[in-house]
């Protein structure tokens, strides 16, 4: 009974060190977590995306992302490809799509690049039919 009681008085005075472990996972945890949660696709290209005062912004990821960059170089899905071939590239991929009627296409142009430019790639949506079409902005300042 005496060795019990000097066990008790021992693990009282030094405390309980299974803790420290615990709390060091927990934070390793946390750091694992703020840096997994920060990683993003990254584009094929750099863009600077034109300003907006909308705050909406759509909840899903888009069936078609299309890149547009500086040099008018065009990238769907992160695949380069020529403008005359948007059209029947966007053609095929809302045929094949399981939930054609939720699909929709998302444009990433640069915010330098003037509207005459983009105005093919207008054209080659159009022409494909599709109707579901927006473009990604950044939120401006007021």
């Amino acid at each position: 009974m005496n060795i019990n009681q000097k066990f008790i008085t021992q693990r009282d005075r030094h405390g309980d060190g299974s803790v420290i472990p615990l709390i060091n996972v927990v934070f390793l945890m946390l750091i694992f977590f703020m840096v997994a949660g920060q990683i993003q696709r990254s584009d094929p290209i750099t863009i600077d995306p034109p300003t907006s005062i909308n705050e909406k912004r759509p909840n899903l990821d888009p069936d078609v992302l299309i890149i547009v960059g500086l040099g008018n170089e065009v990238y769907v899905n992160d695949q380069p490809v020529a403008m005359d071939e948007v059209e029947s590239m966007l053609s095929r991929l809302f045929d094949e799509s399981s939930k054609p009627d939720q699909f929709w296409v998302q444009i990433k142009a640069d915010g330098h690049l003037n509207i005459a430019s983009l105005r093919p790639l207008f054209s080659a949506i159009r022409r494909s039919g599709l109707t579901k079409v927006s473009v990604a902005t950044q939120l401006g300042q007021e």
